[in-house]
């Protein structure tokens, strides 16, 4: 159970004094300790800054180290625990062990902080109760503990974070002390208080709103106006930007000679009970990995300081952003003590509409305590209460699945030491440029992960005893949590099913989607895929359904342009718009693919959404685009066929650096070879193997490869010539891998279609595959040497006798 904050602790002899508002300073029964400068220093500020409150060993990793982590950081955390716990003597038991985490026990007396926070609500109920005299009195007394720059002493980039928020803090009273002595009727003192700190912060709005209303109070109005114009040329001119809501409506009310009063004659504060909210969902002990992405969201709310940060984490449908930014949220709630805030705004739920954000802001002013009678009915009004009661707050927000940037903007707050993470499958660039959003791109899990997140779902001692069947299940399901987390659960449920049988089946299926489903539409991948697919347009959404047909693993802007029958910038477009939502994924080297199971997703889209016209088409095309650049980026095989003219819509694509171009087309010109006889691309498939063959010919398991599917393609068209010149191929593939028997069927069987084509080449060539599937090397090298010399295209040659 955590120890509250500002817990009375059990009488003791012993007392203790700390002050973080200055210099740190620490004294027990009344002598001064000192702390070695450093690493213990930074501790001891983290856990005072959360005192309290407990702090997982992660958390102070994070904070000490950063991303420069030592050999062993956690062994390096507990030996300085070690020293300050020696350094405090009689006050050591005051740093707590809780599990693998720490808390640093401390009473509000005892903690200069924790009796600033005390004397700030004391103050906000004089104000409440119209006693402005004596709220000011008692945020001067919380004003005094500040003595000199909080903790200014102190090296780091932790320690600097929290003397930052903690200064932003003291501005804070230091504005609602001023606002308590304008309305004491001290408005002439504040006038000159007001100038000397805007001396320094000369662009921080509040403070002005102040000074205009003091100088009305005063019947100064001419130079409150002046204020006004001076602030907002100082803004024009440093940031771009103009005067907020709250000194415009000021400024109006000045103008009309109206009371300089807050725009509400109820502080917007005292709508809001004291509520405390702590809304974050379920988390499960299973999660697993995602260390670097923790640490890096531990690194922005640490850099954030006394400002209000703002993450993002995105990725595909399925890859565990819900996850993570739940499971983190709960690591750091300690350090929000005013609450956490939970929404799921449905952008892509398969099941539910987008939340509006009216109504998001509807539930959070609720969760915060703001009566229903209370609500404001607008968008801009609820946006602008909801920020208003989070300006004096610390809460952490999550705002889960969210559309785009422009479903979130009304969401956010800009209160100093709050902090917002939102996930989404759309990229959320707008967030990154506007808003200055540290982004996290959330990736598939690494072999070792997915692998430990079965594990865990199966059961350690019986992912042990089959480790091999869990790495195939792991590798089957593309390392996607979604995936991985519904096979362990079924697997689990069934304790029956061997890991071997449940690996066969997932390798063996033609399509994983129809494995891979549960009534829980949250959880099925056909529907978490539909839901972003359902939100294109007609371009998009076609340029997706094409990656169904393509081979993949991957593919240029130019093989899509040839694919949609479209220009290549249409094609860009598209492929922009679909890694936005990250339905596909950017490569390096310009290129973009897609996750195995969102390939199955896309074949399915691609069969039931393309006509078959267009299908047929668009397969002719697809080949049509990487045989012409392999024709032409191969110089021998302009010797052996022309293939022709391509067909209308085929980006023709300049190969400069062919061997560059080979090796990155590899795989897609394999897969190539296996298009769906049905599109009537037998010719071109035929002729893809015949160039892929010359370039395997020193690679016998390529070759079979390559020329076993151009075999089908050519016996589907009857052609003598084909036939011949792929069993031959064969052949010399078979004999190099020491099947003599296939080797020689091959080889009569060139030689038999060789004669009925009739042919010199088709004879010759026929002749050579004979002697080279013979082991007779230096007769088939010098055959191949007479056939390079003879006309080669099976179209045009003359047939002879």
């Amino acid at each position: 159970m955590e120890f509250p904050r500002t817990a009375v602790l059990k009488a003791t002899t012993m007392t203790l004094d700390v002050r973080l508002l200055g210099p740190l300073e620490v004294r027990v029964d009344g002598r001064p300790v000192s702390f070695p400068r450093g690493n213990a220093t930074t501790i001891l500020a983290l856990l005072l800054d959360d005192a309290g409150r407990v702090i997982s060993m992660g958390g102070l990793v994070s904070g000490v180290y950063g991303d420069e982590l030592p050999l062993d950081p956690e062994a390096q955390i507990q030996n300085t625990v070690g020293v300050l716990r020696r350094q405090l003597g009689s006050a050591r038991g005051r740093i707590e062990t809780v599990g693998r985490a720490y808390r640093f026990r401390i009473a509000e007396t005892e903690l200069d902080t924790l009796r600033c926070k005390a004397k700030e609500s004391q103050a906000r109920t004089h104000r409440r109760e119209g006693r402005s005299d004596e709220a000011a009195a008692v945020l001067r007394e919380a004003l005094a503990e500040w003595r000199g720059p909080a903790l200014a002493d102190l090296p780091g980039r932790a320690a600097g974070a929290i003397g930052r928020r903690l200064d932003e803090y003291r501005l804070i009273l230091l504005e609602q002390r001023i606002d308590a002595d304008i309305d004491s009727g001290r408005a002439p003192a504040a006038v000159e208080e007001l100038r000397q700190v805007l001396a320094v912060h000369d662009s921080r709005q509040r403070l002005v709103a102040l000074l205009m209303r003091a100088l009305h109070a005063c019947g100064r109005t001419a130079e409150a106006l002046d204020a006004f114009a001076a602030l907002k040329e100082r803004l024009a001119d440093a940031l771009g930007a103009d005067p907020n809501r709250e000194l415009v409506e000021l400024h109006t009310a000045i103008l009309r000679d109206q009371p300089a009063e807050p725009a509400p004659a109820e502080p917007p504060e005292a709508i809001a009970t004291a509520a405390v909210p702590a809304m974050l969902p379920r988390t499960t002990r299973r999660f697993t990995g995602r260390e670097n992405e923790i640490l890096a969201l531990d690194r922005f709310l640490t850099d954030a300081g006394a400002e209000s940060g703002l993450a993002a984490v995105t990725g595909m449908g399925g890859v565990g952003k819900t996850a993570l930014a739940v499971s983190w949220a709960h690591r750091v709630a300690h350090r929000f003590p005013d609450g956490q805030l939970y929404f799921n705004l449905r952008g892509f739920d398969p099941s539910a509409p987008g939340a509006r954000p009216e109504d998001v802001l509807g539930e959070a002013l609720a969760a915060l305590g703001v009566p229903a009678e209370r609500l404001p009915a607008g968008l801009d009004e609820r946006a602008g209460l909801y920020r208003t009661i989070l300006a004096q707050r610390r809460v952490l927000i999550v705002l889960d699945n969210a559309r785009d940037a422009a479903h979130v903007r009304p969401l956010l707050t800009t209160a100093p030491g709050s902090f917002t993470i939102v996930t989404s499958r759309d990229r959320l660039t707008g967030l990154d440029m506007s808003e200055g959003a540290e982004v996290v791109h959330l990736g598939l899990l690494s072999e070792a992960d997915a692998e430990a997140l079965l594990a865990r779902r199966l059961g350690p001692e019986r992912a042990a005893d089959d480790q091999a069947a869990v790495h195939r299940i792991a590798a089957a399901c593309g390392r996607l949590p979604l995936a991985l987390t519904l096979v362990g659960s079924w697997s689990a449920a069934d304790p029956a099913l061997t890991l071997n049988s449940l690996a066969d089946r997932l390798a063996s299926t033609g399509n994983l989607l129809n494995v891979l489903v549960t009534t829980d539409h949250a959880s099925d991948p056909r529907a978490v895929f539909d839901s972003s697919y359902q939100l294109l347009g007609e371009r998009d959404a076609l340029a997706f359904c094409l990656f169904g047909l393509h081979p993949g693993p991957s593919l240029t802007p130019a093989a899509l342009a040839s694919l949609m029958g479209a220009p290549l910038a249409e094609a860009r477009a598209a492929l922009a718009a679909l890694a936005q939502i990250n339905l596909v994924d950017r490569f390096p080297g310009g290129r973009y693919g897609v996750h195995g199971l969102m390939r199955d997703y896309a074949a399915e889209c691609f069969a039931d959404e393309v006509l078959e016209a267009e299908r047929r088409a668009a397969a002719l095309r697809m080949l049509e685009h990487y045989l012409v650049a392999a024709h032409r980026a191969d110089r021998r095989a302009t010797h052996r066929f022309d293939p022709g003219p391509p067909a209308p819509g085929v980006f023709t694509e300049l190969v400069v650096d062919a061997p560059t171009w080979f090796s990155a087309e590899h795989a897609v010109l394999r897969g190539l070879l296996h298009v769906d006889a049905g599109f009537g691309t037998d010719l071109r498939v035929w002729q893809l193997g015949w160039l892929l063959a010359e370039r395997s010919l020193d690679r016998p398991e390529a070759l079979l490869a390559v020329q076993t599917p151009a075999l089908a393609a050519a016996q589907r068209r009857g052609d003598a010539f084909e036939q011949a010149v792929s069993l031959g191929y064969l052949g010399i593939a078979q004999h190099a891998l020491g099947d003599a028997d296939a080797a020689r069927a091959s080889v009569e069987g060139a030689a038999r279609f060789a004669e009925r084509d009739g042919r010199t080449w088709t004879r010759g060539f026929a002749t050579y595959a004979a002697a080279a599937a013979s082991g007779r090397e230096r007769e088939a090298q010098t055959l191949r040497t007479r056939l390079a010399a003879l006309p080669v295209d099976h179209r045009d040659a003359p047939r002879l006798a």
